[in-house]
């Protein structure tokens, strides 16, 4: 350094007598110093350009002797990325220097130097804590620490705490973890340690759980991306899938339903067939097809699988991608038997993210009266009718607003709680953690809510140095409380918004009833002994009375049963060769008792006769795995090899039974026995199998230039003799670029890899017994002479043998990126999938005579996109941050139908709201274009259009023939989005802690068919008050509302009036934590304590004018559908971590 004597770089004013008494005063450097990350390639370099270079990189200053500086003069080095103790030690080692990092300045000096520390009197042994975390102030748990030289040692619990006892200062303690540096740390004072470990595996080099294994994200030649439990955590959420919402690009999760216990549909990377689109979740190795039963705070991370090289080892059940999750277990290490208890608990108030405002009774009969006087009747409530209703609403609602049906059935406040207690630890060999947990959701709707007890428990115990045994189980109970749902124009949630406000909720003990209305309400079906009975008719609609329809249903509640788990033995034959056998097991038993009384409200409510009934169900599912894994590292190779078999069975059985004739509907009747009449019984019963061999291949040179291998061999029970078995391989390539020597210079890039994959998955996921032709015994009679039954059989299924797998083929590209010593990383990816031979049933010429039209494989579909993330955290002395953004965006078209017609979907009631066809995305949306509102008959004189009147929408006669008819219909939008987003945001400061989730779309289309009944002016259902001020009219000559009139059928047609902006911005999530200080927990004994509050859905901004913007649907062809769904739920919290 120029003006320096050449003994101390970055300072002049020091003399070389000090220089000497402070490098005599060190030894070595330890783990709490700085952490620096340094790129050289230097040549026959002298010392002091060495020091000099990373004087530049790291702004260190080097207190040296003059000697020492002179008499090296020849060194070479090559480091890219490397940690400045790593770099100082390969050059200063071979030269007998030794060196101490003290603030920011690197005190060097020769190793046979002695020690002078200040003398610390006579020795003592005291008790010493401690507490290890990362550089980024998270703790560590199950790090080893011990006593140089002794065999003393322990391990941190959860919170990163540990504990020894007769500890002497100066002694030196060995501190290890798995992905991070080793560490001495020397004990100068009994103060609590704080010991920060540096992670040896960053940004590419973290561990992600693959398929039959884990790999370093450095190493994944396929896309891959993985959150960690820790994000799921405190979520009021039955499904963890939920969780997941706006975290992993490419990911999108839309709600079927707001009541408690209603999964999610989740979608990977688009829709590909018009069949089941549902993704794989494996579970510490056990297949699943939901994980609705999990408990979130069980799981330590969640691994996407979504592209074919990823996906291919699970073969014929990964065309819709695979979700690994992978629980939480205890962690090995010391000689003593360690615990850790955690309890975790929150509680919460739920309220609907928005309702409707509905008309009054006073609004709705003038609406009522304007809708048939515009269309040239005379109204329907006369003034004196008016006022007899408004009394009778006084005289028994006490005011004259009418009934708020929303009100009467919605729960307010509704309460969540979740309560969650464990217990983890191990020793040297052993590791166990236990967990049970209670959760109760109410719903928002009176009679819907879920509730969960779960147990699980994981055990690992190396048995041997060659052998480990693990365990799994979980003991799973649930119930759920139902209300009418996915029954369009009769649900709940929509009923209770358009029933009138006329209709008082029960007929009994009634006064003043106006006498226009008495015979609507059948008085003389009112049964003192019957209380079904004192429920009122809706008056003015055919819909039912929704308080009515939830006590009835709230009778009928689901309750299931599982265990799920397995175990598995691991045997090391030799250092490079390992045997697995895996049994997994999922024991389900599910099962509802049913009610119906007798009753009759009116015509479009009654029952005849009582019915009980009870339906139980069984599943087992067992999975035999059985793998051999090979690896072997030599010089700059590095490859591994996976070998094995599976073989999987499920087994289902159902049967259900009911009865009526019954005294009466009190409860004492409501077992079968109790019936006297109609005597019901049914039951179904199939088994099916998948047998498969796989193997994985991956090869490295150098740690840059990578390839992967899969493959997998399906045999399944599901498909024809001929046709069981599917071949399904990937292939898929990586280079590590930034290891190259031509990026070396670029010190700013910390990891880069460029991907490349093609591969091959299959979908066997339809109707069991597909291939089959099956026949019925039926009852048959001669047409001719005696009436003489006969016996007789006919083909009541007809089959084809011919079936066989969907098969998807993937290709992918993609690129990942880190800055600035891993701060910065970025994620893209481009994938094109291809579905070919989907399965489809293709309509036959009814001349044939066949029963039904077979499955054959006649479709394809191709969904293409681009997905990519961003993320970024850093530290500013106490104040930690992270910022986290990803987005995707896809094309869906189908290619081909085989020919075969159009495919209807998404009905609502008589309608057809979707259809799938070719050259067109899945389930759009089919209806007419609207070219706004005729204002005058001059318009429609020159439009062609038949029957319309000033004020009704103008159709747009697509085909140019001059009329509007059903052959304009066409194209009007569809639900995929353009964009899907998410980000995340936290901070930490000193003991404070924040998160924030948010997520949302751009570019989707919903169709508010509730608006044909809610908006359609005609007068027969309530509607929103504002109808009545945005509806067409000679004053208020509307583009957007068509006039209020009874005769508006012609307006009531699926046309783009339905058709909205479905883009929306959701603040999913806010929590915000306090956690204790060390010094006040340890006065408490305690090893954590966190409390927290929370909002979850707490803000949706959107133009949509439904409820909410996240419509989905277990089917492709129903997506974006709005139906009158039950409303979505946003949650106030509070909450508690404990550990001791």
């Amino acid at each position: 350094m120029k003006g320096c004597s050449g003994y101390f770089i970055g300072c002049r004013s020091l003399s070389r007598v000090m220089t000497i008494l402070l490098t005599s005063s060190f030894v070595h450097v330890y783990g709490h110093a700085y952490s620096q990350k340094l790129t050289l390639n230097m040549k026959n370099a002298s010392l002091k350009s060495v020091l000099s270079q990373i004087q530049k990189q790291t702004n260190y200053d080097f207190l040296i002797g003059q000697k020492q500086l002179d008499r090296i003069s020849s060194i070479n080095l090559v480091f890219k990325n490397a940690d400045i103790n790593h770099v100082l030690h390969k050059c200063l080692g071979p030269y007998d220097l030794v060196y101490e990092i003290k603030d920011k300045t690197i005190f060097i000096r020769e190793s046979s130097t002695t020690n002078s520390y200040p003398s610390t009197g006579a020795r003592q042994k005291k008790e010493l804590k401690g507490i290890v975390t990362d550089s980024l102030g998270n703790v560590l748990p199950g790090v080893t620490v011990k006593v140089q030289g002794t065999n003393k040692a322990t391990s941190t619990d959860q919170n990163g705490n540990f504990l020894l006892e007769n500890i002497e200062l100066n002694q030196i303690l060995e501190i290890s973890l798995l992905g991070f540096d080793a560490l001495e740390w020397k004990v100068q004072t009994y103060d609590l340690q704080q010991i920060i470990l540096q992670s040896q595996v960053k940004g590419l080099d973290e561990v992600v759980v693959v398929g039959y294994g884990t790999q370093l994200k450095r190493d994944l030649t396929g896309a891959v991306d993985q959150i960690s439990g820790k994000e799921l955590r405190n979520m009021p959420v039955r499904n963890a899938t939920e969780a997941l919402q706006g975290q992993a690009a490419g990911v999108q999760i839309t709600s079927t339903g707001g009541s408690p216990g209603t999964p999610p549909a989740v979608r990977i990377r688009g829709i590909g067939t018009v069949n089941d689109n549902n993704p794989l979740y494996v579970v510490d190795g056990l297949p699943q097809s939901d994980i609705g039963w999990l408990n979130p705070n069980d799981i330590q991370s969640m691994e996407v699988l979504k592209d074919a090289s990823a996906t291919a080892i699970y073969g014929s059940r990964a065309a819709n991608g695979v979700i690994m999750v992978t629980t939480q277990k205890g962690s090995q290490g010391g000689d003593k038997l360690s615990n850790l208890i955690g309890f975790d608990t929150y509680f919460g108030f739920q309220n609907p993210v928005k309702v409707y405002d509905m008309m009054n009774a006073t609004q709705f009969m003038d609406y009522k009266n304007l809708a048939n006087t515009n269309a040239g009747l005379a109204p329907y409530f006369t003034e004196s009718n008016k006022q007899e209703v408004l009394k009778f609403l006084r005289s028994n609602n006490g005011d004259e607003e009418g009934t708020n049906w929303w009100k009467e059935v919605n729960q307010k406040n509704a309460l969540i709680q979740n309560y969650d207690i464990s217990i983890a630890g191990g020793m040297k060999d052993l590791s166990y953690r236990t967990s049970l947990n209670y959760l109760n959701q109410e719903g928002i709707i009176k009679g819907s809510d879920y509730d969960r007890i779960s147990f699980r428990t994981n055990i690992e115990h190396n048995l041997r140095s060659w052998l480990k045994l693990s365990v799994n189980i979980g003991i799973v109970s649930e119930g759920r409380g139902n209300v009418l749902e996915n029954s369009p124009g009769f649900n709940t949630a929509f009923i209770a918004f358009v029933a009138d406000p006329i209709s008082p909720v029960y007929r009994n003990n009634l006064k003043d009833i106006p006498g226009f209305l008495k015979d609507a309400l059948f008085l003389d079906k009112i049964d003192i002994n019957n209380p079904w009975s004192f429920y009122s008719p809706i008056l003015m609609t055919n819909k039912e009375n929704p308080v009515a329809q939830t006590a009835i249903y709230e009778k009928n509640r689901w309750k299931g049963k599982a265990i799920k788990g397995g175990g598995s033995i691991d045997v090391k034959l030799t250092d490079w060769l390992k045997f697995r056998s895996n049994l997994g097991l999922d024991l389900a038993n599910g099962g509802s008792n049913s009610f119906a009384p007798k009753y009759y409200l009116n015509g479009n409510q009654f029952n005849s006769d009582a019915t009980v009934g009870a339906y139980n169900s069984k599943t087992d599912y067992y999975v035999w795995e059985n793998t051999f894994s090979f690896e072997k590292k030599w010089n700059d190779h590095h490859f591994t090899a996976l070998v094995g078999t599976s073989a999987e069975q499920w087994s289902f059985e159902s049967s259900g039974a009911s009865k009526q004739g019954f005294v009466s509907n009190a409860p004492s009747q409501w077992i079968i026995d109790a019936g006297t009449i109609n005597p019901q019984a049914s039951g179904t019963k199939w088994e099916s199998a998948l047998n498969s061999y796989f193997g994985r291949v991956f090869y490295s040179y150098k740690n840059r230039y990578m390839f992967t291998g899969n493959f997998r061999y399906d045999g399944s029970s599901n498909f024809g003799t001929d046709k069981k078995w599917g071949a399904f391989p990937s292939l898929s390539v990586g280079w590590n670029f930034a290891d190259e020597d031509f990026v070396s210079e670029i010190t700013w890039l910390s990891k880069g890899k460029l991907r490349a994959s093609w591969g091959n998955i299959g979908n066997q996921n339809i109707g069991r017994g597909a291939y089959l032709t099956t026949y019925s015994g039926n009852q048959g009679y001669y047409y001719f002479g005696n009436y003489v039954p006969q016996l007789s059989g006919g083909s009541n299924y007809f089959g084809n043998s011919n079936i066989q797998w969907e098969k998807t083929e993937q290709l992918d590209v993609g690129l990942d990126l880190s800055f600035l010593q891993n701060k910065l990383e970025f994620n893209i990816d481009y994938y094109k999938k291809d579905t070919e031979g989907m399965l489809l049933t293709v309509p036959l010429p009814n001349y044939l005579g066949y029963s039904n039209s077979p499955w054959t494989n006649a479709g394809s579909v191709r969904n293409k996109g681009v997905e990519f993330a961003v993320k970024y955290h850093d530290k500013i002395g106490a104040f930690g941050y992270s910022i986290g953004a990803n987005a995707s965006t896809f094309k869906n078209r189908v290619l081909s139908l085989g020919g075969g017609e159009p495919i209807p979907g998404g009905g609502w009631i008589s309608y057809t709201t979707t259809l799938t066809e070719e050259n067109m995305p899945i389930g759009y949306y089919y209806g007419f274009k609207t070219n706004g509102i005729f204002q005058n008959q001059a318009e429609i004189d020159q439009s062609g259009q038949t029957g319309a009147v000033p004020g009704d929408l103008r159709f747009v006669d697509v085909n140019k023939d001059g009329i509007i008819s059903s052959s304009d219909r066409t194209y009007i939008g569809d639900p995929f989005p353009d964009l899907s987003y998410g980000f995340t945001l936290g901070a930490d400061y000193k003991n404070f802690d924040l998160k924030v989730l948010a997520q949302g779309t751009i570019g989707n289309d919903i169709m508010n068919i509730v608006k044909i009944d809610m908006k359609s002016g005609v007068g027969w259902y309530n509607a929103p008050k504002e109808l009545l001020n945005d509806a067409w009219s000679p004053t208020n000559p509307s583009q957007s509302q068509f006039k209020i009139s009874s005769s508006n059928q012609n307006n009531l047609q699926i046309s783009d009036w339905l058709v909205e902006d479905g883009s929306y911005l959701r603040i999913k999530s806010i929590q915000l934590g306090y956690s204790l200080p060390s010094p006040t927990l340890e006065r408490l004994q305690l090893k954590g304590l966190r409390v927290w509050a929370g909002a979850y859905n707490l803000f949706t901004f959107t133009k949509y004018s439904g409820l909410d913007p996240e419509i989905g649907n277990s089917s492709p062809l129903n997506m974006g559908v709005d139906q009158g769904y039950y409303p979505v739920a946003k949650s106030w919290m509070l909450g508690l971590n404990l550990s001791f």
